[in-house]
Parts: structure tokens; C-alpha cells; sequence
């Protein structure tokens, strides 16, 4: 009869659905080994259906995800990732429902990785649209997190805030997720860092140690280590903050975690701070080489910022062009604290007109952040379409 599904084929859609279910979630639990597993499982099952456009592009969809995971926990070279983007792009606008949410999910957790920020909100914004259509508690979770995620680095505090406490009330619901409370912990204090409550910030990175502690998560440990060390330097608790960092550091060399670049950096501005040069230059030595050979802009800009600000006579070029950098993908709190930093350090100097200058980049950044809502529901759809760093990569 035409039109009739049989037996076999429903059967046939249910067993591949519940693998794609089952492939998502080792995704989302950065489970790289049992993903990689699933991903071949499905791509077996998948050539065994006939025309069944939905579930082709749910595949191309958890492909595109999985490539995001590799690129991230795996530190790989990103032209797979690209790959999956592009074949991904193609499908802008024929989407619907749940669908439709997860490719612009997805698309900007791609934004994000780039640091592309403006464009990361304006593909979260437009899957909010169709969160709806996702009967999944923890998926909504998982959106609410990432909103919060890249508010807090846009230091749209309070917005952080109102989403990741969105996140938490669900994680709480279930004991099976307490990493990702603990993440959630992260950006609660990294959102308390930037209103200057250190000590509140210590208390969630502390607590979050411990959580990671008791469900045994070393990878977890040594993030909670990374991120007191970051409140630390923040305080100007120098040594504290170098006993944290190595801590992390230690972890991170023997997995080749995607947070090496980060600690690395974090220990050469801590000691840079401290008056300790030939520590800092180490560190920026093998930070920088580290950047190269990964081709991330974000930080080869900020290793840049330091060389110039505290490892080079009158460097100003390479401040400069860090700036220039931070400006280009609207880094505004980037902006914020380390030309606040650079104009502290000049004036001690006795560099009154420089430093004056960066004072009043932290003026303009400011104002950028107070905007608040940087996007009207108006600009969405033309964000999506024509924002013009949107090919490309950047590795977290």
C-alpha cells in the first residue's frame, strides 16, 4: 500500500533513533571514546534507510557536534570540524523544530569556539526559538548553560547570572550531573569575579574542588586548581595563585589537555605580576610556541600583550595589535581588564600619555558592556547570514 511504513522499517527508525539518542549523550559527556564508537554504529545503521530526511540530518547535525567535542578535547587540527560545518551550512532555513534548534545550537558553540561572540549570542538567541520543541529537561540545561557561558565572557554579568541559575535548578533535579554543577560553579564565580566579590568566587571554586573530589574527576580537580589559581591572581595573591597553577598544569601536560594554553599563560602573567621576568619569559616562551603550533589567534595575541607590556623594552606595537585583535571579535571584557592592566602598569612607570590612552579603551569597553542587550530580535536572521568572520576556526 502506498504510503505504508512496515514492520521492518519502524523498527529499523527506533533502533537508530536510540543510537543517535545514545551518541548525543556520550557527545555532551565528552565520553570520546564510546562517542567514537556510537558515531561508527550509526553511520552503519544510517546507510540502511532509504530517503528518511530527518534522520539524515539529525546524523549531519551529532556529526557536526562530535567534531566540536574532537577539536576540543582532543587539541586536533580543525579542518574535520570545517568540513562538517560546510556540509552543515547547506542546510540553513530547511529545518524545523527540534531540528531546527539543535543547528543553531550548534552553530554557535562553533561561534564561540572562534571567539566570535556576538555571533555565538545571535545563534543561541534564534535556537531559544525552538527550544520548545526539545522535550529533554537536561537539554535545556545544557542551553541555558551555554547562554550563560558566553554571556559571562561578553561581561553581560547579570544576564550570566539569569541563565546559569536557569541551568543549576535542573542539574540539582539529578545526582547523576554533579560535573556539571560543578561547571556551573565555574561561571557562577567567574561572574562574581568580575562584580569583585573574590572571596564569594572562592567559596564556588572551592566547593566545586571538592565536589570534584568525591565523585573522583581528576580532569575536574585540576580545572578547580586552574580557576582559584585565576581568582587568586585576581586578588593579587601571587604565590597562591603559582601553587594552584602548577597543580593544573601538572595535569594538563600529561593529558595535552585544551586547557594547557591557558594555564601556561595564566602562570607567565602571574609571575610577569609578581616581578618574577625570567619565570614569566619561560612560560611565555613555551605558551607562545604552544599557540603557534595550535594557529590560536586568541592567545598568540595575549602572549603578544604580555611580551610587550613586561618582556620587551617599549613593545607597543604588540600591545597594540592585541587590542586590535580583541576588538576585531568584540572582546570587550578582554578589553576591559587587560587595558585596565596596562594603564595601571604605565602610570607606575611614569608613562602618563599611554597610559591614558588604554584608560580610555577601558572607558569605551564599558560602555560596549553596559549596553546590555547587543542584539535586537530584529538583527538575528542578518547576523546569522552575513556576519563576515563566520568561516574559519579557533581552537579553545
Amino acid at each position: 500500500m502506498r504510503g505504508s511504513v512496515s514492520y521492518e522499517n519502524q523498527t529499523s527508525y527506533s533502533v537508530i533513533t536510540k543510537k543517535l539518542n545514545e551518541w548525543y549523550i556520550a557527545i555532551k559527556n565528552n565520553f570520546d571514546e564510546k562517542a567514537e564508537r556510537l558515531k561508527k554504529e550509526v553511520e552503519y545503521l544510517i546507510g540502511s534507510i532509504n530517503g528518511n530526511l530527518e534522520f539524515i540530518y539529525y546524523h549531519q547535525l551529532l556529526d557536526f557536534r562530535h567534531e566540536l567535542m574532537v577539536s576540543h578535547t582532543q587539541a586536533k587540527n580543525e579542518d574535520d570540524l570545517r568540513n562538517a560545518y560546510e556540509s552543515l551550512k547547506e542546510h540553513e532555513g530547511h529545518l524545523n523544530g527540534m531540528l531546527d534548534y539543535y543547528y543553531f545550537f550548534f552553530m554557535g558553540m562553533y561561534d564561540f569556539r572562534k571567539k566570535e561572540l556576538v555571533a555565538a549570542i545571535s545563534s543561541y538567541r534564534r535556537a531559544e526559538k525552538s527550544l520548545e520543541f526539545v522535550d529533554d529537561e537536561i537539554e535545556h540545561a545544557e542551553f541555558y548553560y551555554k547562554m550563560a557561558e558566553v554571556y559571562y565572557y561578553m561581561k553581560q554579568t547579570y544576564y550570566s547570572i539569569d541563565y546559569i541559575e536557569r541551568a543549576i535548578l535542573i542539574y540539582n533535579k539529578y545526582e547523576t550531573h554533579l560535573d556539571k554543577t560543578i561547571y556551573c560553579n565555574f561561571v557562577i564565580a567567574g561572574n562574581l569575579i568580575d562584580l569583585l566579590d573574590h572571596e564569594k568566587a572562592m567559596l564556588k571554586f572551592e566547593e566545586s574542588l571538592n565536589i570534584a573530589r568525591n565523585i573522583n574527576r581528576s580532569d575536574l580537580i585540576a580545572v578547580s586548581h586552574l580557576n582559584i589559581g585565576i581568582c587568586c591572581n585576581a586578588e593579587g595573591l601571587y604565590e597562591r595563585a603559582e601553587e594552584n597553577l602548577l597543580i593544573a598544569l601538572k595535569f594538563f601536560e600529561k593529558e595535552y589537555h585544551p586547557y594547557l594554553l591557558k594555564t601556561i599563560f595564566n602562570l607567565s602573567h602571574v609571575m610577569c605580576k609578581a616581578g618574577d621576568f625570567n619565570a614569566g619569559d619561560s612560560y611565555y616562551e613555551k605558551g607562545f610556541n604552544l599557540a603557534l603550533k595550535t594557529d590560536n589567534s586568541e592567545y598568540i595575541a595575549k602572549f603578544n600583550l604580555l611580551r610587550g607590556l613586561y618582556l620587551s623594552e617599549e613593545c607597543y606595537d604588540l600591545i597594540d595589535e592585541a587590542f586590535d585583535f580583541f576588538e576585531s571579535h568584540e572582546m570587550f571584557g578582554d578589553i576591559d581588564e587587560f587595558a585596565f592592566e596596562v594603564g595601571e602598569v604605565l602610570l607606575k612607570r611614569g608613562d602618563i600619555a599611554r597610559s591614558s590612552k588604554y584608560y580610555k579603551r577601558v572607558v569605551a569597553a564599558r560602555k560596549e558592556i553596559q549596553k546590555g542587550e547587543l542584539i535586537s530580535e530584529a538583527q538575528i536572521d542578518n547576523l546569522l547570514v552575513s556576519h563576515p568572520n563566520r568561516v574559519g576556526y579557533f581552537s579553545v
